[in-house]
């Protein structure tokens, strides 16, 4: 079979592969354990003798009159995600051979059939041809969207409150559903009586394992034991806010987030070093590169759109029922 055109058609079964036929592979259950009695292996078995590795060319599966090489099934292998890979690697790969050699099966079938001559076959194998040549287009674009290292010490430096942090302790007490007589929470009153109860214990100062002994309630109050680092843009605005105000030692005020009130405890006050937010800053300036290029595509090239065939639905009109008709249909004549 001439190698390029089986090439390019094992880039379209990997895609097909990866979505159903090696599934099965990755949810094989699990080598059986050894019966009982069953004597247990050598702690140190012999070494297996070293065989040379086998030629890419030689060929490992024939299905008919097709034959496919090392490299050929290789390929297909690298492009599994390592889940499989690694099922692949402990299993071996037998059903990968079997469910291969079924799917060369069913494309020769469509051949001698002439199914792969419809025009709905011919439809869909050019939106995938599209689907692969926009794949690589994209990959090609992220590849060139590289960051230099000056490039980040830049953005830290002009960015550089975005990695301020803060430990903080988190304080919850549960409120129960509004209008709910039972179930997990406190009511309103109760919620906001116990939430003020702990708050006044942390400004006192009192020890938290104290603190947590004594408002022990594990449906309804939750304590954290040890700070935890909070970066800036990883909370809600509002908590943010308040724990980004306070110095080390204070607590913030009790804060009403539906079905909670909440409360915190800053510890201390820090800032992520650029060799430390270097990972972060590399993916936000490639996100940004490659955003910046899509759009340059989008300038660069002309889109036009038939705005009656691409309009928004219209919207019901009011008192309008499921299946009731906006209009009237046409009399019949």
């Amino acid at each position: 079979m001439d190698q390029i055109a089986l090439r390019r058609t094992s880039r379209l079964l990997t895609a097909f592969l990866l979505l159903g036929l090696v599934a099965g592979i990755a949810r094989a259950q699990a080598p059986v354990a050894p019966a009982e009695g069953t004597p247990p292996a050598a702690s140190k078995p012999a070494a297996p003798a070293v065989q040379p590795p086998e030629p890419p060319d030689k060929v490992v599966l024939k299905v008919g009159e097709e034959q496919f090489t090392k490299a050929d099934l290789d390929f297909l292998v690298e492009n599994l995600n390592p889940q499989a890979q690694r099922t692949l690697a402990a299993q071996g790969r037998k059903q990968l051979g079997d469910q291969f050699a079924l799917l060369v099966m069913l494309s020769q079938q469509a051949r001698s059939h002439n199914l792969d001559q419809t025009p709905a076959f011919q439809h869909k194998l050019v939106v995938q041809k599209q689907q692969l040549q926009a794949q690589a287009a994209y990959d090609e674009i992220v590849q060139q969207a590289k960051v230099r290292p000056e490039e980040a010490g830049e953005y830290y430096a002009a960015h550089s409150t975005e990695f301020d942090e803060v430990m903080i302790r988190q304080f919850v007490v549960r409120k129960r559903a509004v209008n709910a007589q039972t179930g997990p929470g406190l009511s309103a009153e109760e919620a906001k009586a116990r939430a003020e109860a702990i708050r006044k214990e942390v400004l006192a100062g009192t020890d938290i394992k104290k603190v947590m002994e004594d408002f022990k309630a594990p449906a309804d109050v939750i304590i954290e034991p040890e700070p935890r680092a909070a970066r800036r843009g990883s909370m809600r605005p509002d908590m943010e806010k308040a724990v980004f105000a306070l110095k080390d030692g204070e607590v913030s005020e009790v804060l009403d987030v539906t079905q909670a009130l909440v409360f915190f405890q800053v510890t201390g006050h820090r800032r992520v070093e650029l060799k430390d937010a270097s990972t972060q800053i590399e993916e936000t300036l490639r996100k940004q590169k490659v955003d910046a290029a899509m759009e340059g595509l989008k300038k660069k090239i002309a889109v036009w759109m038939d705005d009656q065939y691409f309009a928004s639905p219209a919207a019901p009109q009011a008192g309008a029922g499921p299946g009731v008709p906006v209009s009237k249909p046409p009399e019949k004549p």
